[in-house]
């Protein structure tokens, strides 16, 4: 099947609850350079239709890592894009902590490192550029995972590729980890009725989604914001 690319989620909803939501997180205090350099990458991120979390869910995303981290902690960000999730993982990570945050385009990783400089957080996130399924398998244990990849990219040839990321997710997943998935709804697809035009993507996304739900080694729920966020906490 070809790989279509779906259409780009909004980083900020339409929904009124959101938009109150998203304009109070906006109060909320951050280093002078790291808030100069959010803002910038959401302007980009609307005029160059780069998928980024958004203000609101980049802030839910800090707090659940500020809340479950400790020091040292390891985090993996899978799909860097432009380096977005990776600052507000790193604003949140205490003494001696360390993201790997993974970018299958060498463009966007150039800027991302970039942007990570401007904002001063080069010396907690390192960007490698590569496909996920090659590198995670080098990498160790994390203390939480973030995944966020381009679902075209990755799914698009096999709708299985979206159950083989979730475990080799999970198996590089430490005991009592958290795993946070963003695109749960896809863009909304996973509602509807599955045809002969139906994406592997999307077919990838319900299947992950079906999994996760089932099984038994986590704890995990489907926060409704924005394009669906699983918040999954490993129990086994």
């Amino acid at each position: 099947m070809e790989q279509t690319s779906l259409t780009i989620v909004p980083q900020d909803s339409t929904d009124p609850r959101e938009i109150f939501a998203t304009e109070t997180a906006r109060l909320s205090a951050l280093a002078p350079k790291l808030s100069a350099v959010l803002t910038e990458m959401e302007s980009v991120a609307r005029v160059e239709e780069i998928p980024i979390i958004g203000r609101l869910e980049g802030a839910v995303l800090r707090m659940l890592a500020g809340l479950h981290c400790r020091p040292g902690a390891r985090i993996l960000d899978i799909g860097t894009a432009i380096g977005y999730s990776a600052l507000w993982l790193a604003d949140a990570l205490p003494a001696g902590g360390r993201i790997v945050s993974i970018e299958i385009d060498p463009e966007r990783a150039a800027r991302a490192e970039d942007y990570i400089a401007r904002a001063g957080y080069a010396d907690r996130i390192q960007v490698m550029v590569g496909d996920a399924f090659e590198l995670i398998p080098q990498l160790g244990t994390f203390d939480l995972i973030f995944q966020d990849v381009m679902k075209h990219r990755y799914f698009g040839s096999d709708a299985f590729l979206a159950l083989d990321l979730l475990k080799l997710s999970t198996s590089h997943l430490a005991g009592n980890g958290i795993m946070i998935i963003d695109n749960a709804f896809c863009g909304g697809k996973v509602f509807e009725t599955d045809d002969a035009h139906t994406l592997n993507q999307v077919i990838g996304v319900r299947n992950l989604n079906e999994a996760l739900a089932n099984d038994p080694a986590f704890q995990s729920v489907i926060v409704p914001l924005r394009d669906g966020l699983w918040v999954a906490r490993r129990v086994d």
